[in-house]
């Protein structure tokens, strides 16, 4: 059985997996950003107080809301319980470069992981592989030219999708950006395999490199999940993505609005769509009436509050 939970981590991500068989295996996804740190410590215990370790924690990429959740723990405590942790860059003049973004922090991050003398592997390229007890996690990208960038430039990240049009969802403006984001680009693309059940996680990489993947390494499979890239940002979610996976059920972690044209796309490209998602962001004047008439009401779009509850599969 797989327990998935996809915390509230405000603007980040932070997604603890529990693989259960004859041995409790558990992965985390991210760490969040710095106002989860009681939360990352919460779950780190939580963890503990079941007398069992974090076998590998990934950081998808280096951005702020992924990775400075877990810094404040990391500082506070001597022994931990991470066993292993991949991360990109790490060596990389991205660390010293004088870089308006995650420099700093970032690099307070590896120092900390070399004190705390954690397994730290890197980079983390498509191809490479962690197995365990009945099933394993493939890394399906980044590219090595992809990540390499990473230490050559740093883009300010683009903002999380905040959508500012509130009328029909069959009215917007359907104009594709795609995320430019050379950190994003080099997010971690993995798949988890467990008891038959593949789940895709997309840190937030874009639609681009995304389907380039899922081609090469998984082109006819059908996912039980995917998280979407980006906190269902409208520039990591193309129609050619939408159509490219193969799935019943998409993860959104946010607090922020998704842009409408997002769901759009969906609705162009999909009969019914099902959006897991772990803030109820839609709940307050979100919808007009005609979206409920068009899309709530018909099941076209399936709105379903998780928070961090656990999901079971």
């Amino acid at each position: 059985m797989i327990e998935m939970k996809v915390l509230q981590a405000r603007q980040g991500d932070c997604i603890w997996i529990r693989c259960i068989s004859d041995r409790i295996v558990n992965i985390v996804i991210d760490a969040g950003p710095s106002t989860f740190k009681k939360d990352f410590i919460n779950l780190v215990e939580e963890i503990e107080n079941c007398s069992e370790k974090i076998d590998l924690l990934i950081f998808s990429h280096i951005d702020d809301d992924h990775i400075k959740g877990c810094i404040q723990y990391f500082k506070k405590n001597d022994k931990t319980i991470i066993n292993k942790v991949w991360i990109n860059g790490s060596g990389s003049s991205v660390y010293s470069d004088g870089q308006e973004h995650s420099v700093n922090n970032i690099s307070d991050l590896v120092s900390l992981l070399k004190q705390k003398n954690i397994s730290m592997e890197t980079p983390i390229l498509e191809g490479k592989e962690y197995s365990f007890n009945g099933g394993g996690i493939k890394v399906i990208g980044p590219k090595r030219g992809t990540m390499l960038k990473v230490a050559e430039k740093i883009e300010k990240q683009m903002e999380h999708s905040g959508g500012k049009y509130i009328g029909d969802i069959s009215h917007v403006e359907d104009i594709y950006e795609a995320d430019s984001s050379d950190t994003n680009k080099a997010s971690i693309i993995a798949v988890l395999e467990f008891e038959d059940k593949k789940i895709l996680f997309t840190g937030d990489s874009t639609a681009e490199n995304i389907i380039e993947a899922v081609n090469k390494y998984y082109p006819q499979e059908k996912f039980v999940m995917v998280k979407l890239p980006h906190h269902g940002s409208s520039h990591n979610i193309s129609r050619e993505l939408i159509k490219k996976l193969n799935t019943d059920q998409f993860i959104i972690s946010t607090n922020k609005i998704v842009e409408k044209v997002v769901l759009y796309r969906f609705g162009e490209e999909r009969k019914n769509t099902e959006l897991l998602c772990n803030y109820d962001w839609w709940k307050k004047e979100y919808f007009t009436e005609n979206d409920i008439k068009e899309y709530i009401n018909t099941k076209r779009i399936v709105m379903k509050y998780i928070g961090d509850e656990k999901i079971n599969l």
